[in-house]
């Protein structure tokens, strides 16, 4: 390590007063042949003693500082005051505020309302309000009787007429012509007039939407040829057709009695946790399968079969 130099360490000043008793000491000269001392090792560095001005300095602002805290703290840890205008809850739905009113001298409970109060407690007064009449039949004035009407209300106290086409409704009972009576009926009517046969309406061979379609004769009478016989066939299954299995079946004695190998054991064991890696790498491709070369049964049947194989055109 470089040799450092040991310079006497100078600390700022406080204050001012603290620059004017410094400047104040006496300064002590130095010889210009005298070497400084040598360090040789940064933790054996000491810096000179301080005065002890600046000691009692730091006790005061220490002491201040501390007695601020205090005096704040104080005034923190002083519970909030109660405003004057706060009004506790009631300790109970039946606590009174003040004492019931009690009687009077005449044993009676007088009640002093407000003006407020008893201006509300007056009924309302209607508004030119006009009761109705106190019988369908009144006075009429002289006046009245003897005054003539204008013509124009003759006009209005007449009644509306109705419309020159109104039509009124036609009665119930109404007269039929003589040419009616003697009139005679053609056959088409005679037909549609008679009630509809019950059997057409209701049929026994109905289909599914309620029509009655009879068969005729001739067709029940025919004879299918041999085409549509064979049309009328079901179709039959397939020669190496084979129905589902039942859900139960009986085993066979030799699959009851049978033992597993250690193979099929082994493979029939579930994977334990300790051989699960979770470095296993699933796309990676082991030596012996880069190695491997298909057999030629394995190469014919990579081959593409030759009627899905199209040559290409060319430009």
């Amino acid at each position: 390590m470089s040799e450092i130099a040991a310079t006497p360490t100078t600390f700022p000043p406080i204050d001012r007063g603290y620059k004017q008793a410094e400047s104040e000491q006496p300064k002590k000269r130095r010889s210009k042949n005298k070497k400084l001392p040598k360090i040789e090792h940064y933790k054996t560095f000491k810096p000179p003693e301080r005065d002890y001005r600046d000691t009692e300095l730091e006790k005061f602002s220490t002491f201040i500082s501390s007695y601020t805290e205090e005096r704040r703290i104080e005034t923190l840890a002083k519970p909030k005051r109660v405003p004057s205008e706060f009004q506790d809850d009631r300790r109970s739905v039946y606590w009174i505020e003040s004492n019931p009113p009690t009687p009077g001298p005449n044993g009676v409970t007088v009640i002093v309302a407000t003006k407020r109060v008893s201006e509300l407690a007056q009924h309302r007064i209607p508004h030119q309000y006009k009761a109705d009449r106190p019988s369908p039949i009144w006075p009429v004035k002289q006046t009245a009787i003897e005054q003539e009407a204008s013509e124009r209300i003759h006009q209005l106290s007449m009644h509306k007429n109705a419309h020159p086409q109104h039509a009124y409704d036609r009665t119930a009972y109404i007269e039929v012509s003589p040419g009616a009576k003697r009139a005679a009926s053609t056959e088409r009517i005679e037909m549609l007039s008679r009630p509809k046969m019950r059997q057409d309406r209701f049929g026994m061979d109905e289909t599914e939407w309620g029509q009655y379609f009879p068969v005729s004769e001739g067709a029940k009478k025919a004879t299918a040829s041999g085409r549509i016989e064979s049309l009328a066939e079901s179709k039959r299954y397939h020669a190496m057709f084979q129905n589902e299995k039942p859900v139960q079946w009986p085993v066979d004695d030799g699959a009851m009695k049978a033992i597993a190998s250690l193979e099929i054991q082994k493979l029939a064991r579930p994977r334990s946790r300790t051989m699960i890696k979770d470095d296993y790498d699933p796309y990676k491709v082991p030596l012996a399968a880069r190695r491997a070369r298909a057999t030629p049964r394995l190469d014919e049947l990579c081959v593409p079969l030759p009627r899905k194989c199209r040559p290409k055109k060319a430009a």
